[in-house]
């Protein structure tokens, strides 16, 4: 899958493309009870309660569910790209490459899929410019 393919999809083609992705491998998903109408719906998701009982276990949960998607390129806009959750609210920070302003957008209600589907829109879906890779 390619951002060109993605840019052609609609939202919710795009949103079932992110499921696909952070779908549990093969043989884990069995221990589930899986909705068998819906087995998209049985995939990784943030942990947004922003609690761990290790220090950093959310942030490197978080960050590799992002980390899924680095393949499209999402890093490539952006100085610093990041997600943070507390008490359920998530919260998208970036820099984008070669711009002075730290932004934050509020993703309060929203869930993994919806966050990812903003990452997508914010960096690959956008007109921003971006850092040269050999």
């Amino acid at each position: 899958m390619t951002v060109d393919d993605l840019a052609k999809m609609s939202p919710n083609e795009v949103k079932d493309f992110i499921r696909e992705k952070l779908l549990f491998p093969t043989g884990i998903e069995m221990s589930f009870r899986v909705d068998s109408e819906n087995p998209l719906s049985h995939h990784k998701r943030f942990i947004m309660s922003g609690y761990e009982t290790e220090t950093g276990q959310c942030t490197v949960w978080n960050t590799s569910i992002v980390n899924e998607f680095a393949f499209l390129g999402i890093y490539d806009y952006t100085e610093y790209l990041f997600v943070d959750f507390y008490k359920g609210t998530g919260t998208i920070y970036l820099k984008y490459f070669c711009e002075n302003d730290n932004l934050e957008y509020n993703m309060s209600g929203e869930g993994t899929t919806d966050i990812i589907y903003k990452i997508f829109e914010l960096t690959i879906f956008s007109d921003k410019g971006t850092r040269r890779r050999i």
